[in-house]
């Protein structure tokens, strides 16, 4: 759920943080780069626009609000156009003015604030550890000729998997947020877990940090490898099969060495059993309204920033003291036919028709192909009825401009959707999808027709997330609000 990205930026600052951490003294910091993104919840209206910072000029802007800086200070830069830009930049939930003086709008710990940071979570994560401990032991007599695989299983199947539950204990009225922050200097032992649904619906995990995550890339271009790896079917594709030995997948004589288990059996219950065990504990270990009073960041942000925080000093305790094994390759990078012990399947359906057609979507970056399309077809033939088909058949003929049948699958996925509560997403945004088709071919009454029906329904469905067309996270109705005041247009 967690990204994060550290590269050299523009603005030099000095500083070495002497806590347990042993964070490094840092030069430069790139507030767009060093930025983390947590995007495992619903509530996205305050995430900032970070790509605004893409320009140098709005850099320094944000650079200097860092720190609260006046408006006189920020017209000593001499930047062109400084009322819109510090528009942009506030409506863009990046900076806030008030009372004359700028500020990031999203939390940012550095310097005396991120040692304040250190020494909270520190001591929690003393009180967390002897749990977590049992979950080792626990983990290391479910794992067997595995135990390679307990620090990824820790942390990507059970403590990355708490959120939801662990924020509606602490926070049983409110959604979980997104939320965008910086801490800077990163904790050493900090680490993250990209998640994918394979073709067959099961899920992919992969634990990464910033020393180490060029693993990620070659892992989502191979999910439908990866897919049939964890069924014991072989690898065809030469490419892949020599990647996948490149970082330990399969070894040299070809043999499969994916970590994955099945749904509903005894390894799968014992990690759910682990995540509600953690996110009792998570959900209580700190006073959130104080605590984000005292940092001076909203309790629900607080929340996510703390919690991921704790965590790496719970494995910092851990590891020094030899109870965890954090893989060294995380830690300092190293060999990357360690990513094996990073990545796990837990398995879903055994592969079928419809994911040789998935596979060529992924691949292609979540979009559609004349290739494509034709699997999906065959796919459809066999399964008339199948929404999941429907769907990204519906999305692939939008992508090569076969608009009239485009049109006609996403109208069969309406109706087949249209008495199915627990297909309530797809059938807004199968309608949202018809008026997109129509505003790009034009047609601008029938495609309000469509977004007007979406935002006139009784029933809401959840946010939705389509980078590839750069929707989202956004609710269908905010969309179809959207789309009614500017048309949707393609990119390409």
């Amino acid at each position: 759920m967690l990204t994060n990205r550290i590269l050299a930026g523009a603005l030099a600052v000095f500083a070495v943080i002497g806590c347990r951490g042993e964070f490094a003294a840092r030069q430069e910091l790139d507030l767009y780069d060093a930025a983390s993104h947590f995007s495992g919840g619903a509530r996205t209206q305050r995430l900032p626009r970070m790509r605004l910072l893409r320009d140098s000029t709005n850099h320094r802007i944000a650079s200097l609000c860092l720190r609260g800086a006046s408006l006189e200070d920020l017209e000593r830069l001499g930047a062109t156009a400084l009322d819109e830009r510090l528009r942009d930049l506030s409506e863009g939930n990046v900076i806030s003015v008030v009372e004359g003086t700028c500020r990031l709008a999203f939390p940012a710990f550095i310097d005396a604030d991120r040692q304040m940071l250190a020494e909270i979570v520190d001591a929690k994560a003393a009180e967390l550890t002897p749990l977590v401990e049992t979950m080792i032991s626990r983990l290391w007599e479910e794992l067997g000729d595995r135990q390679d695989m307990l620090f990824h299983v820790l942390w990507s199947r059970v403590i990355d998997e708490i959120w939801t539950e662990a924020h509606q204990l602490a926070f049983p009225n409110e959604a979980l947020p997104a939320v965008v922050w910086i801490v800077h200097p990163e904790h050493p032992y900090a680490v993250g877990t990209n998640y994918e649904t394979t073709p067959g619906h099961g899920i992919l995990a992969m634990t990464w940090s910033n020393h180490f995550n060029e693993h990620l890339s070659v892992f989502h271009e191979a999910s439908y490898e990866l897919h049939q790896a964890a069924w014991g079917q072989e690898i065809e594709d030469p490419q892949v099969r020599s990647e996948l030995m490149d970082y330990g997948v399969l070894d040299r004589e070809g043999d499969n060495r994916l970590f994955t288990f099945p749904p509903g059996e005894r390894l799968d219950s014992v990690l759910e059993e682990m995540v509600s065990e953690y996110a009792a504990a998570a959900s209580e270990a700190y006073d959130w309204e104080a605590l984000g009073q005292h940092v001076g960041v909203h309790p629900g942000d607080a929340f996510v920033v703390v919690l991921h925080e704790t965590a790496y000093a719970v494995f910092e305790d851990l590891h020094r003291a030899g109870r965890l094994d954090v893989p060294e390759v995380l830690l300092r990078g190293g060999d990357k036919r360690e990513a094996v012990r990073l990545v796990s399947v837990a398995l879903g359906e055994r592969p079928g028709p419809l994911d040789e057609a998935m596979a060529l979507y992924m691949k292609a970056g979540w979009h559609g192909s004349e290739e494509a399309v034709v699997k999906f077809r065959a796919a459809l033939a066999d399964d008339p009825d199948n929404v999941e088909i429907l769907w990204y058949l519906g999305l692939s003929l939008y992508d090569i401009e076969e608009y009239p049948e485009a049109i006609s699958v996403l109208e069969r996925l309406v109706a087949a959707t249209q008495s199915e509560p627990a297909e309530r997403l797809r059938h807004d945004w199968g309608r949202i999808w018809i008026g997109h088709v129509y505003d790009v071919t034009s047609d601008r009454d029938r495609a309000l027709s469509f977004y007007r029906s979406v935002l006139d329904s009784e029933a809401t469905s959840g946010p939705l997330q389509m980078a590839q067309y750069d929707i989202g996270p956004v609710t269908a109705k905010e969309w179809a609000r959207q789309r009614i005041e500017v048309p949707f247009s393609r990119r390409d």
